[in-house]
C-alpha cells in the first residue's frame, strides 16, 4: 500500500529544519545540502518541495516574520499593561534578548545576506511600522509630546533598536538585558509629555 504524505506538513518540517540549520551555521546553513543533511533527507527531496532555493529561504523568513508579528500583537493588545509597558515590551520583542529572538535575528540576517549576494532588495522589516504603531498608541492615550519631530523620532528609535540588535548579534553577551531595557525605556520616555 502506498504511503500517504501530507505535503503541507512535510513543507513545514523542511522549513523548520532550514530554520535550525541557519540558526546553527548562519548563512552557510542556508544551503540545500546542509538542510538536507540536518533533516536526514536527500537534497532532491528538499528540491521537490522547494524547487527554487529562494522559495525555501522566503518560507523560512515568512515563518520568522509571522512569529515576531504575533509576539508584538499579543503585547500591544494587552490592555492590562500600562501603555508605556506595552510600547516598551513590543519594541523589546524585536531585540534578541533571549535564545528564541536571537535565533530569529540570525535567520533574518542570513536571509538578507543571501538576498544581498543575489543582488535582490533586502526584505522589508516591520520595525518602522512598529515604531509608528507605538507613536499612534501614545497619541491615542494622549501621552505623546506633540512637539516631537515624528520623522526624527522614528529614525532615532530605529537606529537605537538596530544598533542594539547588531551589537547583541555580533558581541553576544556583551550587553545586559537590563541595560537594553533601560535604553529603550529612556527612548520611549523622551516621546512623552
Amino acid at each position: 500500500m502506498p504511503r500517504i504524505v501530507d505535503h503541507d506538513s512535510r513543507k513545514k518540517e523542511i522549513v523548520n529544519y532550514a530554520w535550525q540549520s541557519i540558526v546553527n551555521e548562519g548563512s552557510k546553513g542556508a544551503s540545500i545540502r546542509k538542510i538536507a543533511n540536518l533533516a536526514n533527507m536527500a537534497p532532491g527531496q528538499i528540491r521537490y518541495y522547494f524547487p527554487i532555493h529562494s522559495e525555501l529561504l522566503k518560507a523560512v523568513m515568512d515563518r520568522v516574520i509571522y512569529k515576531v508579528r504575533k509576539r508584538i500583537e499579543v503585547i500591544l493588545m494587552d490592555e492590562n499593561l500600562l501603555v508605556t509597558d506595552r510600547v516598551l515590551s513590543s519594541i523589546l520583542a524585536v531585540i534578541p534578548l533571549d535564545a528564541e529572538r536571537y535565533a530569529d535575528m540570525v535567520v533574518w540576517m542570513a536571509f538578507n545576506y543571501e538576498l544581498h549576494l543575489q543582488n535582490d532588495s533586502v526584505v522589508e522589516d516591520d520595525i518602522e511600522l512598529l515604531i509608528k504603531k507605538c507613536i499612534q498608541l501614545f497619541r491615542k492615550e494622549n501621552v505623546l509630546n506633540e512637539n516631537v519631530d515624528e520623522k526624527l523620532l522614528i529614525a532615532r528609535t530605529y537606529a537605537i533598536v538596530d544598533g542594539i540588535a547588531m551589537h547583541i548579534l555580533f558581541k553576544k553577551g556583551n550587553i545586559d538585558n537590563e541595560i537594553v531595557e533601560a535604553l529603550i525605556r529612556e527612548e520611549i520616555y523622551s516621546w512623552m509629555k
